[in-house]
Order: structure tokens, then C-alpha cells, then sequence
């Protein structure tokens, strides 16, 4: 049984990446490209504990709407509206549902899942448990929020219902994430709502049936909304750095992208985070 909250110890690639604020496409493309950098390392049979185990935070500009893998834009979004607001728009790696990506601090985690879980729900908890860890420390103590039943197949909105170990304070979600997982390998990304952006979603999304009813209730709450004031988001990283850390056990070494991986990220970014027909094409 592995310790409640392991002594962080020192791993060759564990990285801590702080890349501030940049567009929808690029950050796509840089989660992508973190992704692929650790599949890559165990397709070709090298031992995950040397894989790539990345931390990553950032922010965007314009703010973007982030599409669930398998979500139908046209049928969630209006689309007509979102040049008007001066929003941008992608479709995410993994699954779930619309994220209005505004006043938050996005995080990324990616790395081999014999490192940080093997199982999907044993990831989710991991990782949550380490958020919450680091929300605490800032003064928000928040609650790993249990399943909400069926309906959020029905919602357009990642905030409108929790998933498993997800993060909320008085059942209002802080904290939502998703995940995808191939060859071995995690990506685990999610938006810490620093200021709730639910009402301006609300007026992007095309509601259905029974949803019409409960699309204007509140689901989601931000940290400076809690705590009664704005701290920096350079604070926030620090805190939810530590958290993962005191859980996770390992120690994330701050870094940047190499020239290598920027050129990388680029080419994808291009090739499809930039291309509205393969984002509006699902």
C-alpha cells in the first residue's frame, strides 16, 4: 500500500513547465506533444520510471472554448457567437464536455501511468487528492465531489455536473478535469476556476430539453471567489506544485520547452489545432 503522502524524491525527467498564457491551438498542441513525448519513450520499451512526467500550468489569450473529444460542436455551440465575444475555440485529446477557458489556471499532467495510477479512477483520485492538497494551503478547502448520475451526458458543459474525484466547495465545482490514456501513457489536464465563467458560457451554449431548466442554476465556483480576494496565478502554481508533490511523491524540477519540442509543438499546432475544419468536423 503505497504511504498517504510519500517523501518527494527526485526524478530524472519530472518537470515542472509554467508556460503562462498563449492560445487555444498552441496549448492543445503543447499538451499533444507532452503526451506523445511519453508514449514515445514506452512504445520503445524504456522503463517509465525514466518517461517523461511533466506538470504543467498555463493560461489563454483570447479566452477559447475547449470542445470534449467526441462533442458535435454545431449542436452545443453557438458558433456565430464567438467571434462577437472575441472567443476562440478547439477540440481537446480527451473526452467530456465545453469548457470556457477565461479566468482560470489550466494545469496538464502527463507521464507514464505506472508513475500515476494504473487504473483511470486511481489517476483522477491521485491527482485530485494533490490539487486539494494545494487549494488548502491557499485557504480553500475543498471536497472531492462524488458522481452526479446520468445527466451529464446531457449537458453541453464540462461545470454543469461533477465526475468522480472532482473538486468542489457547497457541491459547486472548482475544479474540472479529463483524461486520456494510451500505450501506457496519461494525460490528465483541467481547469482551477480562479473567477467563475459559467453565466458568459451559458449565453454560448445551446441548451436541450430538460437542460433549459437548470442551465442557468450555479454549478461553479472560483478560488478568489471563496477566498474574498485575487492572488496571482504565479501563487496558485506554487501551491498546487507543492500539493502534487507532498502526494504524488515526486519533485518537479522547473524547465521549459526545448527548442526541439517548441518546433514540435508548432507542426501540430498547425496541422490541427489551428485547422477549424478538423476542430468543427466531429
Amino acid at each position: 500500500m503505497e504511504p498517504a503522502n510519500p517523501e518527494p524524491r527526485d526524478t530524472p525527467r519530472a518537470r515542472f513547465l509554467n508556460t503562462g498564457e498563449s492560445t487555444a491551438a498552441w496549448n492543445m498542441a503543447v499538451d499533444e506533444l507532452l503526451f506523445e513525448s511519453c508514449r514515445t519513450h514506452l512504445r520503445e520499451g524504456r522503463p517509465p520510471e525514466e518517461a517523461p512526467l511533466t506538470f504543467r500550468v498555463y493560461a489563454w489569450s483570447p479566452p477559447a472554448i475547449s470542445l470534449g473529444r467526441g462533442q458535435a460542436a454545431e449542436r452545443d455551440i453557438f458558433l456565430e457567437r464567438l467571434a462577437d465575444e472575441g472567443i476562440d475555440i478547439c477540440r481537446r485529446l480527451t473526452g467530456g464536455r465545453a469548457v470556457l477557458h477565461d479566468c482560470e489556471l489550466t494545469y496538464s499532467i502527463t507521464g507514464p501511468q505506472a508513475l500515476l495510477g494504473d487504473a483511470i479512477e486511481e489517476t483522477y483520485r491521485r491527482i485530485s487528492q494533490g490539487l486539494a492538497e494545494g487549494l488548502a494551503a491557499l485557504g480553500a478547502q475543498v471536497e472531492l465531489a462524488p458522481p452526479s448520475g446520468s445527466a451529464y451526458a446531457s449537458q453541453g458543459s464540462c461545470f454543469a455536473t461533477a465526475s468522480v474525484w472532482e473538486l468542489a466547495i457547497g457541491g459547486k465545482k472548482m475544479v474540472g478535469s479529463a483524461q486520456c490514456r494510451e500505450a501506457g501513457a496519461v494525460l490528465q489536464h483541467g481547469s482551477v476556476l480562479l473567477r467563475s465563467s459559467e453565466e458568459r458560457l451559458a449565453s454560448l451554449l445551446k441548451p436541450r430539453g430538460a437542460e433549459r431548466l437548470l442551465f442557468r442554476q450555479a454549478h461553479a465556483i472560483g478560488l478568489w471567489e471563496v477566498l474574498g480576494e485575487e492572488i496571482s496565478f504565479h501563487e496558485v502554481a506554487e501551491a498546487l506544485k507543492a500539493g502534487l508533490e507532498k502526494v504524488l511523491g515526486f519533485r518537479f524540477s522547473p524547465g521549459a520547452l526545448t527548442g526541439t519540442e517548441n518546433a514540435k509543438a508548432l507542426e501540430i499546432s498547425r496541422s490541427r489545432y489551428e485547422n477549424q475544419e478538423w476542430t468543427l468536423a466531429r
